[in-house]
């Protein structure tokens, strides 16, 4: 069991980490002297930082040692000593970070190991990791390069996010028959760059694998810009595809959802599918409840979305994570640097497993007799140790492939209508082989069915299909047929009308059929009559 450590690690951690006059030298080390390093930085645009994680390693160090009391294992976190603030510049300068070390100050017959959450330098850190041949343990971020062994041959990973989510995203297209897809990037210059990792990395791979794909990429800072800018891209969307994969936070979905409202891009035809890395308010709450007044319009437009937890953790061994959250938060406490937020549990677990991994393998070893200094100093061969083992650690399992890379699992959730609450319908688990075993918890239900929408409307996503123009246009002349018949019987009838008129006028006495001028010449033809009889009456 972990107890409360000390927090001596990170007391000056936003420094280099001591000089290496202060660490032992081979002199004073026996043959086994493992020395772990973590590249990191200061700061908090993300939850990989050492503001967050540091409390690990700690506890990590402690879990070590107690495991292997015979082994000398250090650990240390180094970084730029120009105050690194956050991952862009970790990645413009881990390189240079790792060399100063790795030439000035690595211990000479040491073991390295390099420990690292990472965020968005991992494929610099494997680039020498891999021409160093040195152990490399990554514990929140990965790429896909770790299946690769020809080139990441001494890369192995605890974290929980996949190896390649475009993978999970291709499995989940792939059900519903959906081949033509837009990427849509909320690039908050202030957000969490786990996002930008998603977006990129999914994107690539979809097209990869033949996808038709269109990426947009949300740049706009000032409020009227992003409004101008999400209805561009709505306004593209509406014409190349109906189903969207989104990435970016919770408000700034709530956003996007509003402007496809007003822009009538909400309905039983469209489907956004929304990502949420895992619970933490970084990345928000993804619910339309927020006491405001446009929430019954973000209701409904939560009915045409889709929320991918692409972490999802649903081990049984609670009550040790409960121990170590305490743990950790305590540790955190006394902690000089700025921590603005919850910790990111999940992540913590992580890098305390990769310490617990590595013990456990390093005590295995020493009891089998397998500890051969040759085999360890080859971070290569040092990796193959982990391929294709179980660890079963106090606080979770994990559980690695042929290529040293853990299986994930997501849960896949949608609203329900009913209760207004956002609830899990399928869970995905990732295979060794990085297939996926789909796990149905409940039908789906899209607007009151069963089965998704169609990857396209009938008529096409700009209503222009061929077949529905062919249609159209046989309708149309249809039509134009039937109105011209319409008119030329009307015309018939009308001249027909007429002509009986007449006819009528010129063959009857019938007063009430005659016109005007008929009666005016029976008029004269009477009054000359009764002129007639008048003289005659006269005469007699």
């Amino acid at each position: 069991m972990v107890k409360v450590v000390s927090w001596p690690l990170l007391v000056a951690i936003c420094h280099v980490a001591g000089s290496p006059s202060s660490w032992p030298t081979s002199a004073d080390i026996g043959a086994y002297d493992f020395e772990i390093v973590t590249p990191t930085y200061c700061g908090i645009d993300s939850l990989f930082s050492v503001n967050y994680i540091g409390a690990t390693y700690a506890t990590g160090m402690k879990e070590l040692r107690e495991a292997n009391p015979r082994l000398n294992v250090t650990h240390r976190n180094i970084m730029n000593s120009n105050a690194t603030t956050d991952c862009l510049i970790q990645r413009s300068n881990v390189q240079d970070v790792l060399a100063r070390w790795y030439y000035q100050e690595k211990r000479t017959n040491s073991i390295p190991v390099w420990i690292t959450p990472g965020c968005m330098e991992l494929d610099y850190v494997n680039q020498l990791a891999h021409a160093w041949n040195i152990l490399l343990i990554t514990t929140v971020n990965i790429d896909a390069t770790i299946r690769n062994k020809a080139l990441a041959p001494t890369w192995i990973a605890t974290t929980r996010y996949s190896s390649n989510c475009g993978e999970f995203y291709k499995g989940f297209l792939q059900r519903n028959n959906w081949t033509t897809v837009a990427t849509v990037l909320d690039l908050d210059l202030n957000g969490p760059p786990i996002f930008t990792n998603l977006a990129v990395t999914t994107a690539r791979h979809l097209k990869e694998y033949g996808y038709k794909l269109t990426s947009f990429i949300r740049t706009a800072q000032d409020p009227a810009a992003i409004t101008l800018q999400i209805d561009a891209i709505l306004l593209a969307v509406r014409g190349t595809c109906r189903v969207v994969l989104y990435y970016g936070t919770a408000s700034a979905l709530r956003h996007f959802l509003i402007r496809a409202t007003k822009n009538d891009m909400i309905n039983e035809n469209y489907v956004y599918i929304a990502s949420r890395p895992m619970p933490h308010s970084l990345f928000g709450s993804f619910t339309w409840q927020e006491g405001r007044d446009d929430d019954e319009i973000v209701r409904a437009a939560y009915r045409s979305v889709i929320l991918v937890q692409v972490i999802y953790a649903d081990e049984a061994q609670q009550v040790q994570r409960d121990k170590l959250a305490f743990i950790w938060k305590g540790l955190s406490k006394t902690s000089t640097l700025r921590i603005p937020r919850e910790l990111p549990l999940i992540y913590l677990e992580n890098n305390h497993g990769a310490f617990q991994m590595l013990g456990k393998m390093l005590a295995n070893l020493t009891q089998s007799g397998d500890f051969d200094f040759s085999t360890l100093k080859s971070g290569r061969h040092f990796a193959a140790q982990f391929y294709f083992k179980t660890f079963h650690l106090d606080h979770t399992t994990i559980s690695l492939n042929g290529a040293g890379v853990r299986a994930t699992t997501q849960a896949i959730k949608q609203l329900n209508n009913d209760t207004g609450e956002i609830e899990i319908f399928l869970i995905a688990r990732e295979k060794k082989d990085y297939s996926y075993e789909w796990q149905t918890i409940k039908s789906p239900s899209w607007y009151g069915n069963s089965n998704f929408p169609p990857n396209e409307p009938f008529c096409g996503f700009a209503g222009l299909a061929a077949v529905c123009l062919e249609k159209e246009s046989h309708w149309k002349g249809m039509l134009t047929v039937i109105i011209i018949v319409i008119f030329l019987v009307s015309c018939a009838l009308f001249i027909a009308t007429i002509l009986a008129r007449v006819y009528i006028a010129r063959h009857t006495l019938n007063w009430w059929l005659l016109n005007e001028p008929i009666l005016q010449s029976v008029r004269r033809r009477l009054s000359s009559i009764i002129s007639k009889k008048g003289s005659n009456s006269s005469l007699h």
